[in-house]
């Protein structure tokens, strides 16, 4: 976003460090989600390996359809049962793969990326803003015993460069 024209006052450098908190605030609370969201995906993984290895051992415990003792106990009700079991097994690493993908991923970049740029555009800002006061500095101090009009030409002329290249928040 782009402005016209910037004052640099109190009540602005107030409003910048009001909005550095509160990214800090949300990176803090977005790496909490995200150690939830890890949690939740081991606790989804555990559970796919969980179901399959359950559907497994009664699959090899009801034997097949073929089986006479396995039809005897239920063997092709149990085959139902496991094929259920696998199927809910593999909802569960669907799930784990999307929030990976749409959670996990999306969070540690927006914590890494997004919000670190916040701080390299106050370090900019605090640097353009040094910057600044230097050339203001110089071109009063070069404005005393010199005529107004062609300096504060030149003035105008470096504070607007320096607003487009300093500022481009």
């Amino acid at each position: 976003m782009l402005f016209a024209k910037l004052d640099d006052s109190p009540m602005f450098r107030k409003q910048i460090q009001t909005l550095e908190e509160s990214a800090e605030s949300l990176r803090e609370r977005c790496l909490k989600f995200y150690k939830g969201c890890r949690k939740y995906t081991e606790g989804l993984g555990e559970g796919y390996d969980g179901d399959i290895a359950f559907a497994s051992s009664l699959e090899t415990f009801g034997g097949g359809h073929n089986d006479p003792i396995s039809v005897a106990f239920g063997g092709p009700v149990m085959t139902k049962f496991t094929i259920a079991l696998r199927e809910i097994g593999t909802y569960k690493e669907v799930l784990r793969s999307q929030v990976e993908h749409m959670l996990n991923d999306r969070l540690l970049q927006f914590v890494d990326i997004d919000l670190h740029d916040v701080k390299d555009a106050r370090k900019r800002f605090d640097k353009a803003s040094l910057l600044y006061d230097q050339v203001e500095f110089l071109i009063h101090a070069k404005l005393a015993g010199h005529e107004f009009d062609a300096l504060g030409e030149f003035f105008h002329e470096v504070m607007t460069l320096m607003e487009n290249d300093f500022f481009p928040i």
